[in-house]
């Protein structure tokens, strides 16, 4: 298993590797995880949450996020990843034995992230973009290239998700917590499913216009 800091030690290659296969980099651009573990790297539970708070969170949004997980873990007894359904559904059931009264459990499924149109001067509405640098910049690395199509985290609204694990709110101390980081995880763009990152891979699907090149400009 390898750790945040043994990537961040291997940035120099990795961005050597990324540029001399331009499918691999523009699958990593939509999935930084699988990417890592294509190149060889087979990062722990830290080393997994870190690099997602760092892809897809704002400083704020990571801090905030960091303390939830404290609380989280503090109330399970241990660690391990609120965003994994399994895995939470063996916390909350199997360990915590929350919900044994009711005759279905809560769906456990990552909360679904509002969509919002924006308009445009050049057409009636257009989905917002971002920029296409993610993996590159989680390791100190600067990607050129254009914007990869999504949903801008700046257009989300405060306007609260409906959760299915409010009907364990009163439960157990850890349904708190874990009911913001999940309506804070709703809020940014998630990384692509497998399949996606296979097809976008393996050349089946394409991602219009975008040539990433990743360039080593510091430490993290």
């Amino acid at each position: 298993m390898a750790t945040f800091q043994d990537v961040q030690a291997a940035v120099h290659d990795i961005a050597a590797r990324l540029n001399v296969t331009p499918e691999l980099a523009r699958a990593a651009l939509l999935n930084p995880l699988l990417a890592l573990e294509e190149l060889g790297f087979d990062l722990d539970l830290s080393g997994r949450l870190e690099l997602e708070d760092r892809a897809r969170f704002s400083k704020k949004q990571i801090v905030e996020r960091k303390s939830l997980r404290k609380k989280i873990f503090v109330a399970a007894g241990h660690e391990f990843d609120p965003g994994q359904e399994h895995d939470l559904a063996a916390v909350l059931f199997d360990e915590l034995k929350l919900g044994e009264e009711n005759s279905k459990r809560p769906d456990l499924s990552p909360l679904s992230m509002p969509k919002r149109r924006v308009r445009s001067s050049t057409s009636k509405v257009k989905i917002a973009r971002v920029k296409a640098s993610e993996i590159a910049r989680q390791f100190s690395v600067k990607a050129k290239g254009n914007s990869v199509a999504g949903l801008d985290p700046s257009l989300i609204g405060a306007a609260k998700i409906p959760d299915p694990l409010e009907s364990l709110n009163k439960a157990h101390k850890i349904i708190s917590p874990l009911l913001a980081y999940r309506q804070l995880d709703a809020t940014v763009p998630r990384f692509a499913p497998a399949s996606l990152y296979h097809a976008v891979r393996s050349g089946k699907r394409r991602l219009v216009n975008i040539t990433p090149r990743a360039v080593v400009t510091g430490t993290a």
